[in-house]
């Protein structure tokens, strides 16, 4: 009996509430350990942040409706002053306007039918497809300052290559380009359409996956390429379409290189901005050249218009998107 007694395992204590309560804590020491760890490895970015993102647009925001500049005396608040001379009494805010305006409304449409239909020729299985496509990206490597310095010599009105070619062919008055205010917007839209590498590259991503059953579908039916474009390829392509459309026209609000690279070389660098005439004042260069004057104060404020702006029209495009943008399984 006593060995019988002997071989029976002890029973195993019960889990008492302190035993619990130390696990909980344990738990909640190793949680709090683990969002430290994440924070430290985060820290870097965090302050980077705070330091160069944060901090700059709260105090551009507090600068905006103050009188300001740099190395004089402190912020002078002045409430909605900068804003009421913006749009009152401000020479150049409609020229500025009226050429970003012409930008978005001509050159980011040109640009969006240039990428589509470079794609669409690079989606074909040719032999050597892939240099092609390198060389249509290759443009977007060089930077904006570099590409419009280059188009600012193939442009020259005397010597530059544009004209002498178009001269060859018989036209004996040829664009003066940078240097006439009706042909200095089509030349900044020129040198958009040299470098829609990474447009093109989006549409060719979205090409790619269009099933080829629907064309073959379409040829049954009877359809030529303008029935495979119209009823295949755009619907299919307009999520890729919507997100190229909102970052085109963030980009084009904010195009300020070229139109500066373009004043310089048609007035020299004692132009003033926008010259020929205005034609190339955008409204970045118009921002840029009241920061030059530090008016830092109304420069602010153009900043924080130009925000405005560019979320109203991105808002806009965002609720225009259930009626043309197509996804799978019928839902916009």
């Amino acid at each position: 009996m006593a060995l019988a007694t002997a071989n029976v395992p002890a029973a195993r204590a019960p889990r008492g509430p302190q035993v619990t309560a130390e696990r909980a804590r344990l738990k909640r020491k190793a949680g709090r350990r683990r969002r430290l760890t994440v924070l430290v490895l985060l820290s870097p970015w965090i302050i980077g942040f705070l330091v160069f993102t944060l901090y700059p647009i709260c105090i551009s925001l507090y600068w905006s409706f103050t009188r300001y500049g740099f190395g004089t005396n402190a912020p002078e608040w002045v409430g909605l002053r900068n804003y009421t001379y913006l749009f009152t009494q401000d020479p150049n805010l409609k020229q500025a306007l009226f050429n970003t305006v012409y930008l978005a409304a001509i050159g980011l449409p040109l640009r969006l039918f240039a990428a589509i239909f470079a794609a669409s020729l690079l989606t074909r299985p040719v032999r050597g497809v892939g240099m092609y496509r390198l060389f249509f990206y290759i443009p977007t490597l060089v930077p904006a300052v570099a590409s419009a310095i280059l188009f600012s010599f193939l442009l020259q009105p005397e010597y530059g290559p544009v004209n002498l070619i178009l001269r060859h062919l018989g036209v004996d008055n040829p664009p003066l380009w940078f240097y006439d205010s009706t042909w200095a917007k089509p030349a900044l839209i020129t040198i958009s359409l040299w470098g829609i590498g990474d447009t093109m590259l989006v549409f060719l991503a979205g090409l790619v996956d269009v099933p080829r059953s629907l064309y073959e579908a379409v040829e049954v039916d009877g359809g030529r390429w303008w029935a495979k474009f119209r009823h295949v390829t755009l619907p299919l392509i307009s999520p890729v379409t919507f997100f190229v459309l909102i970052t085109g026209v963030i980009g084009v609000l904010q195009a300020f290189d070229e139109a500066y690279v373009g004043t310089r070389v048609a007035g020299g660098p004692e132009a003033p901005l926008g010259a020929p005439e205005g034609s190339l004042l955008t409204y970045p260069v118009l921002q840029y050249s009241v920061f030059t004057h530090n008016r830092i104060g109304y420069a602010s404020a153009l900043a924080w218009v130009l925000f405005l702006i560019t979320m109203v029209l991105t808002l806009i495009v965002m609720a225009s998107r259930r009626k043309w943008v197509y996804a799978a399984g019928g839902d916009s």
